[in-house]
């Protein structure tokens, strides 16, 4: 079969024939229907500092097929898997849990101690067919496409951030960072009933879809962010909820001016060196609260997010901006810097 696969610490992936798998007797192969570039493929390609650490956490080995965010059809399961058969249409969760530490019997799956990456501690979903442990398997809805079960991995962060926030009805959320998370979270918080969503980054191709979305867009580079908070936030002094889905350190220089009084801060983007914050006066005097957020709650959130997905309250495929076939994929990772939001591998 082919495959996109990382073959030494250098940029670039190689579109290659490799052996197709076969299960082992927790695993399940499928056909891959569909597949979307997530950041981390991103760092791969270019095999940058963000890359390397990931990688070292994680226990990369060389070669590797990459890729995580996925659906496909159940194509032969090993003998022992029991949830799912031939035919069923899927979606994966990319943590994959030891199921026996402490994180994993209290609740904490998505933060297990021993914890492996799919498509990093092992061959991931870029390919013609893919292998997965029975337990990261999660059935889709025939009311879901493909190409919208590819987006649960992604949807399924944004949605965890959105529990985390404890976001109540007629909240003003600042979401920070409109990549592809970013617009998906904006979607979530109009469904879970946030009044305002104010959006915010440098890059206006992004801007233009979140302002489809329904935001108030902010270019940060043009435009005082903190008037425009102001305005929509005078009578509560900031907004109730901060999502911080850029990543960028520069950030946490002014992000709790933003932010009123017992207001919550949810973190999803990972800043790339240390960051200083006034713990006295931004988050003690401020009686703020600060969640970090790694994947989504297994399987809590992945309930929540397909069923919003299956009665249509929201509509993730408008975070879609291109689609490639797995052959074209310098194409597809060379578009994300000239202008993206989701990126789509199709058949």
């Amino acid at each position: 079969m082919k495959a996109i696969v990382k073959t030494g610490e250098n940029k670039g992936f190689s579109y290659m024939d490799v052996e197709k798998p076969q299960p082992k007797p927790n695993e399940v192969l499928f056909e891959v229907e569909a597949a979307a570039i997530c950041g981390t493929d991103i760092h791969y390609y270019h095999w940058n500092q963000s890359a390397k650490n990931f990688a070292s956490k994680f226990n990369v080995k060389f070669p590797f097929i990459v890729g995580h965010e996925c659906s496909g059809t159940v194509v032969e399961i090993g003998r022992d898997v029991k949830s799912v058969k031939a035919g069923d249409r899927i979606s994966l969760e990319t943590h994959i849990p030891c199921g026996q530490c402490f994180q994993c019997q209290n609740d904490n799956v998505h933060n297990c101690m021993h914890m492996d990456i799919y498509g990093t501690s092992c061959n991931g979903s870029f390919a013609d067919f893919a292998l997965a442990p029975e337990s990261v398997v999660f059935k889709i809805s025939d009311n879901v496409s493909f190409e919208e079960g590819a987006l649960f991995e992604p949807a399924g962060v944004a949605m965890h951030s959105v529990e985390r926030a404890q976001l109540e009805p007629g909240d003003t959320a600042l979401v920070i960072g409109c990549g592809p998370i970013g617009l998906l979270g904006i979607m979530i918080l109009y469904a879970h009933g946030a009044a305002q969503v104010i959006a915010v980054d440098v890059d206006d191709y992004k801007l233009n879809i979140a302002k489809k979305l329904g935001a108030i867009t902010v270019n940060s580079a043009k435009e005082d962010l903190a008037a425009i908070v102001k305005q929509h936030t005078a009578r509560r002094g900031g907004a109730d909820v901060i999502l911080e889905m850029s990543g960028n350190p520069k950030v946490y220089e002014t992000i709790f001016n933003h932010l009123r009084l017992e207001g919550r801060i949810v973190t999803v983007g990972h800043p790339g060196e240390p960051v200083s914050i006034n713990i006295t006066q931004n988050i003690n005097l401020k009686g703020a609260s600060i969640k970090g957020i790694f994947g989504r709650h297994i399987w809590k959130t992945w309930w929540k997010l397909s069923s919003l997905v299956d009665a249509r309250r929201i509509n993730i495929l408008d975070a879609v901006t291109h689609r490639f076939k797995f052959e074209q994929v310098n194409e597809a990772f060379e578009q994300v810097g000239k202008g993206a939001g989701k990126i789509l591998f199709v058949k």
